[in-house]
Order: structure tokens, then C-alpha cells, then sequence
């Protein structure tokens, strides 16, 4: 496996305790009416210049959920890592239709992540330029054992992304469905 990234086989571990946890995804939003996610406990936040937690413009978002939660729809479409509906998932949106967001809008998505209770902080996403609002947010986040997620990158290369390149957030292999 390159660059020393273990790899995990999620799907065959035990979904015993996923009714005591919740996953927030930071990303675009959600489609939560796609076949795949039907039937997920899912809650979200409105945001005046994305909109909508459960509208997904470029369907980012919808795809990250999808490989966290997508349920068994008997051979229809995708099965996640946790299918059981059980695992609560709530979906803070930063990118609008253009795909652009701010640092304090990340560290302020992920202190509403905090705020509603998640354990786990999956983003698919990621920058060049380090923030030390964000460090702070994502510091004080793992301070109260919220463990937080985020892409390494989908360009290959050893350029350090934020807020995968913060000690306090880990960093996993890029997910995403175009590389």
C-alpha cells in the first residue's frame, strides 16, 4: 500500500455500538432522497450562502455519505461502510454550486459538528494554506474526543492539504470518484 497508508476493512467489523454514534460530513450538501441513503437518521445545518443541507449540487457530498452509510438496496446502487441505517449522519454544507468555501466557514463547520453531538468529522476535502483558525477549532474539537477525517489529496504528490496536515485531524487517501 503506498505511502505507508494502512488499509481497514470496515465493512466486516462489528456494527454493534453505530446507534451511539454520529458522523458529520462537511462537504456539499446531501441528496437525501438518493436510493442509496433512503432510510439514514440525517440531520443538518442551513447555511445562508450555501443553502440547504439536503441539496447537493455537484453530488460530492451525496457520494462521501454514500460510501460512509449507503444502504443495501438488494443489488440497486452502492453499499457503504456502515449499511444498517443505525449510524446517525449529520451534513454541514460549505460548497454551493460553485465548490467554493472560506476557512472560517470549515472552522466553523466543523464547531457546528461539535455542537450537534458528532463523534466523527468526515471532509473530503482540502487546501494549500494552513489556518491557524481552523488548527485551533480542529485542536479543541479532538480536545473533547471528537475524532476528525480529512483527504490527503487527490493530486499524488507530497504537498501537505489542510486540514488533513493539522496533528489534530487524520489524514486518509483522497475520496474522489473522478481520480
Amino acid at each position: 500500500v503506498p505511502y505507508g497508508i494502512k488499509m481497514v476493512q470496515a465493512d466486516i467489523l462489528p456494527d454493534t455500538n453505530a446507534t451511539n454514534r454520529k458522523v458529520c460530513i462537511i462537504d456539499s450538501g446531501i441528496n437525501r432522497d438518493h436510493e442509496d441513503l433512503v432510510g439514514n437518521v440525517m440531520t443538518g445545518e442551513y447555511d445562508a450562502g450555501t443553502g440547504w443541507w439536503y441539496t447537493d449540487e455537484n453530488s460530492h457530498g451525496t457520494h462521501v455519505a454514500g460510501t460512509i452509510a449507503a444502504v443495501n438496496n438488494a443489488g440497486v446502487g452502492v453499499v457503504g461502510v456502515n449499511a444498517n441505517k443505525k449510524l446517525k449522519l449529520h451534513i454541514v454544507k460549505v460548497f454551493g454550486a460553485n465548490g467554493w468555501a472560506y476557512s472560517s466557514s470549515l472552522a466553523s463547520a466543523a464547531n457546528k459538528c461539535g455542537a450537534a453531538g458528532a463523534n466523527v468529522i468526515s471532509m473530503s476535502l482540502g487546501g494549500g494554506r494552513k489556518s491557524n483558525t481552523e488548527q485551533t477549532a480542529f485542536n479543541n474539537l479532538q480536545n473533547s474526543g471528537v475524532l476528525s477525517i480529512a483527504a490527503a489529496g487527490n493530486d499524488g504528490n507530497s504537498v501537505v492539504s489542510y486540514p488533513a496536515g493539522y496533528t489534530s485531524v487524520m489524514m486518509v487517501g483522497a475520496l474522489d470518484e473522478n481520480k
